[in-house]
C-alpha cells in the first residue's frame, strides 16, 4: 500500500523536535498573534456601522465609540504583533544557541578523515548563513505565514458572515493559487539549493584566502586569487538571479489570480448596491477585508521563495550531521587497566586514505612500554599514519592494533586519549593566556607546575620578555611565538598530562640541535617510565634512540637499534646520508 506523503515539510518535520524546548514561548507568540488577526476585524466592522447606522443618524455619542474602537484595533493590534515577535525571537535564539551546540558538538565527534578533506571554511558556513536563516524563518517569516493563515481564516469568515454570495468568488483564487505554488515549488527549492551551495564554496575560498594572504602575495598570485574570487561570486550571483527570476514570473502569477478576484469583486458587489442587496458600508467593510485578505498573500511568492531557501539550509546541517565517524566508539568500550603495562601490538594491519593508493601494512609489530623508538623514511612512507593509527586517530581498514592486549577499538577514546599523547609538527595553541594553553586537560595544574614545566622546557627566558608572564594571551594562530617556542608549549602541555605513551611527529623540527637534544633528556627524565616515539628526519635524534623503525612504501623494512641498522639496511644507510646532507 503506498503512503500518502506528508502536507508537512519534512524540513520542517526535522526541525519540531529542536523548536519543541521553546514551544511554550512559540504558543505565547501564536496567541498574541491570533488576538492581533480578531482586532484586525474590529476596524473593516466599525467602518461599516460608521458608513450605515452612525453617519446617517449624525450620532455624535456613537461616533466618539466608534473612533475609540478603531484606535483600540490599531494600537491593539501593534502591541500584540510587537509582543508576539519578541516571544518569537526568544524562541528562536534558543533554538539558533541549541543547534549551533548541537552541530559543533557532531563535528567534535567526527574523525580525522573527515577534517582532512573539508576545508575550513566548509567546516564553518553551516554555522553561520544556514543556521541564521533558519533563526529568520522562526523570528519573522513563520510569524508572517502564521499571521498570514490565521488572517485569512478569521477575514473568510468575517466576509462570510457580511455577504456568503460575494464571499464565493474568493474562494476559487485558493485552488488557482495553490496550483501555481505547486508548478514552482520543486523549482524553487532546486535553485535554493544551488543559492546555498554557491555561498558555501566562496566562504571555504574566502576563508583560505584570508588565512594565506601574504605567502599569497609573496607567490604573486594574487591576480589569480581574485579571479577565482569573481568567477566564484559570479556563480553565486548567477544563482540568485535564476532564484529571483522564477520568483518574478511566479509573483506575477499568483498577482494575476489576486487582482482578477478584487477586480471581479468590487463589480458584483457594485451591482449589488444598484439592486440593493447590499449597503455601501458593507461593500466597504467587505473591500477592506478583501485588501486585508490579499495583501499578505502578494508576499506570498516573497514568503515562499525564503521558506526555500530556510529549507535549504536546514538540509545542508541535516547532511552534516548525518556524517558518520569512522572512529566510533563500542557501546561496550572499556577504559585502559591502569596496572598493567602499555605494550603495543599491531597484527596484520593494512590501511589506505580515501582517494589514495598508499597503503600501510604492518603484518606484526610490537612495543614495548618504556621503550624509546625513532621512525624513520622517506617522505610518504607512512611514518605518521603509523602513528596516528596508535593513536587511533583513524581506525584500520583490517587487522588489530591491541594496547594492553585490548584491541584499541574495544577502548573508550577518553582512555585512550589521557594514555596516548600525539603531538604534530604544528601543534594547535589558542588564542588565551599561556596558562589557559597548558592547563588544558589539567585545570588542577598550579602556578608552581606551569612554571617549573615551562623550566623544563627552556621556555623561562622566553616568557620574560613578555610582561604578563604566564598570563600573557597568545595572538590567533600564535603569531607572537616562533615556531620553536609553538612546539615547547606544545611539549610543555603534554608533559603536564604525563602520558604513557608519548608520540612526538616531527614536534622538535624547530629547534636546533642542541636545544632538540636537551628537550629529549627532559622527558627521559620527566616520563621514565613512559614509552616514546619519534617520528623525525634528524640524524642527532633518533640515533640517541634504543629502537629504530625503518619504513618505505607504508611497510617496516627495518627494526633495530642504530648500530645493527647501520651496518646492515641500505636503506637506512641512504637515510643517514640524506640527513647528514640537510643537517
Amino acid at each position: 500500500m503506498t503512503r500518502m506523503p506528508s502536507p508537512i515539510p519534512s524540513e520542517l518535520r526535522w526541525l519540531f523536535p529542536k523548536v519543541k524546548p521553546q514551544l511554550a514561548l512559540h504558543v505565547a507568540s501564536f496567541l498574541c498573534l491570533t488576538l492581533a488577526s480578531l482586532l484586525a476585524l474590529v476596524t473593516p466592522l466599525t467602518i461599516r456601522w460608521l458608513i450605515d447606522s452612525i453617519l446617517p443618524a449624525h450620532n455624535a455619542h456613537l461616533l466618539v465609540i466608534a473612533i475609540a474602537l478603531i484606535f483600540a484595533s490599531y494600537e491593539g493590534r501593534a502591541v500584540l504583533s510587537s509582543l508576539g515577535g519578541y516571544f518569537t525571537f526568544r524562541a528562536t535564539q534558543g533554538t539558533a544557541l541549541a543547534l549551533r551546540i548541537s552541530l559543533l558538538q557532531h563535528i567534535d565527534s567526527l574523525s580525522a578523515d573527515y577534517f582532512d578533506r573539508t576545508p575550513v571554511g566548509e567546516l564553518l558556513y553551516p554555522f553561520e548563513g544556514p543556521i541564521d536563516e533558519i533563526s529568520y524563518f522562526g523570528s519573522d517569516l513563520l510569524p508572517s505565514i502564521l499571521r498570514t493563515a490565521i488572517a485569512a481564516g478569521v477575514t473568510l469568515s468575517a466576509m462570510t458572515f457580511l455577504n456568503p454570495l460575494l464571499t464565493l468568488v474568493v474562494v476559487p483564487l485558493v485552488p488557482a493559487f495553490l496550483a501555481v505554488r505547486h508548478r514552482y515549488r520543486r523549482r524553487i527549492g532546486r535553485q535554493a539549493d544551488l543559492v546555498q551551495a554557491a555561498r558555501s564554496k566562496f566562504s571555504s575560498f574566502l576563508q583560505e584566502h584570508l588565512s594565506a594572504v601574504t605567502q599569497i602575495q609573496l607567490l604573486r598570485q594574487t591576480g589569480p586569487q581574485e579571479r577565482k574570487a569573481s568567477e566564484l561570486l559570479t556563480n553565486t550571483v548567477r544563482s540568485q538571479d535564476g532564484l529571483c527570476k522564477t520568483g518574478a514570473f511566479f509573483s506575477a502569477l499568483s498577482n494575476l489570480a489576486v487582482v482578477s478576484g478584487v477586480v471581479v469583486t468590487i463589480a458584483c458587489g457594485s451591482v449589488m448596491v444598484f439592486r440593493n442587496q447590499l449597503t455601501i458600508g458593507t461593500l466597504v467593510a467587505f473591500y477592506s477585508l478583501l485588501v486585508q485578505l490579499f495583501d499578505p498573500l502578494s508576499m506570498a511568492m516573497e514568503m515562499y521563495s525564503r521558506a526555500q531557501r530556510t529549507f535549504a539550509s536546514i538540509r545542508q546541517i541535516q547532511a552534516v550531521l548525518e556524517i558518520a565517524s569512522t572512529v566510533k566508539e563500542h557501546h561496550q568500550a572499556k577504559p585502559l587497566a591502569s596496572d598493567r603495562p602499555l605494550h603495543v601490538v599491531f597484527r596484520n594491519v593494512s590501511f589506505v586514505y580515501q582517494r589514495r593508493s598508499d597503503v600501510i601494512r604492518i603484518p606484526s609489530l610490537e612495543i614495548l612500554q618504556g621503550e624509546r623508538i625513532a621512525i624513520v623514511g622517506p617522505n610518504g612512507a607512512g611514518k605518521s599514519t603509523l602513528a596516528k593509527l596508535l593513536a587511533r586517530l583513524y581506525d584500520v581498514d583490517s587487522g588489530e592494533i591491541f594496547i594492553a592486549g585490548t584491541d584499541v577499538r574495544a577502548v573508550t577514546l577518553a582512555s585512550l586519549r589521557s594514555s596516548v599523547c600525539y603531538l604534530p609538527a604544528q601543534p594547535v595553541l589558542f588564542h588565551r593566556s599561556i596558562a589557559d594553553n597548558l592547563r588544558i586537560g589539567r585545570f588542577d595544574s598550579s602556578c608552581d607546575d606551569l612554571e617549573r614545566v615551562l623550566q623544563l622546557v627552556g621556555l623561562t627566558k622566553y616568557l620574560d620578555r613578555f610582561p604578563g608572564s604566564l598570563e600573557e594571551y597568545i595572538e590567533p594562530s600564535a603569531s607572537n611565538l616562533s615556531s620553536g617556542e609553538r612546539q615547547r608549549v606544545a611539549i610543555a602541555r603534554a608533559l603536564l598530562h604525563r602520558p604513557r605513551i608519548l608520540i612526538l611527529d616531527e614536534t622538535t623540527s624547530s629547534l636546533d640541535p642542541t636545544s632538540e637534544e636537551a628537550m629529549l633528556r627532559t622527558i627521559d627524565r620527566m616520563l621514565p617510565d613512559s614509552t616514546l616515539i619519534v617520528v623525525s628526519h634528524r640524524l642527532h635524534s633518533i640515533s640517541r634512540m634504543g629502537r629504530i623503525l625503518v619504513m618505505r612504501k607504508g611497510q617496516i623494512v627495518g627494526d633495530g637499534n642504530h648500530s645493527d641498522l647501520n651496518a646492515a639496511n641500505a636503506l637506512y644507510n641512504e637515510f643517514l646520508t640524506s640527513a647528514a646532507s640537510v643537517s
